[in-house]
């Protein structure tokens, strides 16, 4: 009789624990566009009792809403927290040839119940939006700052790499979009990254689970990929016309050609890339895109020369302002006051050119005058 009271409490509780929900994070491998190269990730809850299996995702964004471009580099683009069937949500990664992997979580029925309530209240109308932050507030941070209030223990790790070193690993297969990211970010992604920073990452979240423990058991149950994709074989044709590559043949022609209008040109698209850096530095809510010393050799200040190449006049003292902020760009790099990316080199010494042309034309101008001026006496 003893023994049949026993095994029907074990089939109770069994039962009872078959029904609990089941919580895991899925993380999808990077895509092919812009916003996707990073990868992303969701937590994806079974509830066996509701017959339900859903996917929350802190990565819904609109496309389509008003000024969707000034918001996003303005810091005020909303992404939201949203549901969606798990079956829909791999279909889609799966259309976009993106793996999902799933990582099963070890949690209580407590802490199942906490981290549950906690979506649920992230999913009011209220409270589903949130301003969008490239290292603090994206699909990654957010659920690490829910497994965080769960006291997960992440693992000890210090790291040696800057933000910026971790997501220019991400960026080695498309050098131009790399090019640009580290032109828009500012001297703040050099700071080392740690455990709980570098998860803004889904990569790094996936790896910094599977070293976590919750009351000393591993976070992790069981981690299993939900879906095949086709194996990418992408071209190497960026690479081979890489911005380095692309700067430096121009360097190379503006050695023996570079005449007037092409001064102009370039002198207008660094200028006015000077400006939009400028005014993302003092007015975008993007902590990221501040304190950016590529306004340094990207400077506004070349607008200025658009006048002075038209009316064949020059400033020396313009000419020498820029051409020192080229030096002072190169012994901040030394000094690692802010890493650039390499591809800027060639398009120093393309400025150099010009200003060295126009110190040149400045002097060839004075010394014009000053045979005119005799020759009028004379």
């Amino acid at each position: 009789m003893k023994t049949v009271f026993i095994f029907i409490i074990f089939i109770t509780q069994w039962c009872y624990a078959v029904d609990q929900p089941e919580i895991s994070i899925l993380t999808c491998s990077p895509g092919d566009e812009v916003y996707s190269v990073f990868g992303h990730s969701a937590i994806r809850i079974i509830d066996k009792e509701k017959s339900t299996d859903v996917v929350y995702n802190f990565g819904i964004f609109d496309f389509d809403a008003p000024n969707f471009t000034f918001k996003f580099i303005g810091g005020k683009l909303r992404y939201s927290l949203g549901i969606q069937k798990t079956k829909d949500f791999i279909k889609q990664c799966s259309d976009e040839n993106r793996l999902v992997s799933e990582q099963k979580l070890s949690l209580t029925e407590k802490d199942k119940g906490k981290l549950i309530a906690k979506l649920n209240f992230l999913y009011r109308p209220e409270n589903r939006q949130y301003l969008y932050s490239f290292l603090e507030k994206n699909c990654s941070t957010e659920i690490s700052d829910l497994l965080q209030g769960l006291d997960v223990s992440f693992s000890d790790q210090d790291l040696a790499e800057s933000n910026r070193k971790l997501i220019n690993a991400h960026l080695e297969k498309n050098l131009w979009l790399r090019f640009g990211v580290n032109l828009l970010l500012g001297k703040t992604l050099d700071r080392n990254s740690n455990k709980y920073q570098r998860m803004f990452l889904p990569i790094y979240l996936e790896e910094g689970i599977n070293n976590a423990s919750l009351n000393g058991i591993p976070l992790v149950n069981s981690e299993i990929v939900l879906n095949e994709v086709e194996k990418k074989t992408k071209s190497d044709f960026q690479n081979r016309f890489s911005p380095l590559v692309v700067f430096s043949l121009l360097l190379l022609i503006f050695l023996f050609w570079f005449p007037k209008s092409i001064q102009l040109l370039i002198s207008f698209l660094i200028g006015a890339t000077g400006l939009i850096l400028s005014l993302m530095w003092l007015f975008s809510e993007h902590p990221e895109v501040k304190f950016n010393l590529n306004v340094i050799w990207c400077n506004p200040l070349y607008l200025m020369y658009i006048l002075q190449i038209i009316r064949i006049k020059s400033s020396a003292v313009l000419a020498f302002v820029l051409f020192m902020s080229i030096v002072g760009v190169i012994f901040m790099w030394i000094l690692n006051l802010q890493s650039f990316d390499i591809a800027i080199i060639p398009i120093l010494f393309i400025l150099g050119i010009i200003n060295f042309k126009q110190i040149k034309r400045t002097g060839y101008n004075k010394l014009t005058e000053t045979k005119r001026s005799l020759e009028l006496k004379l």
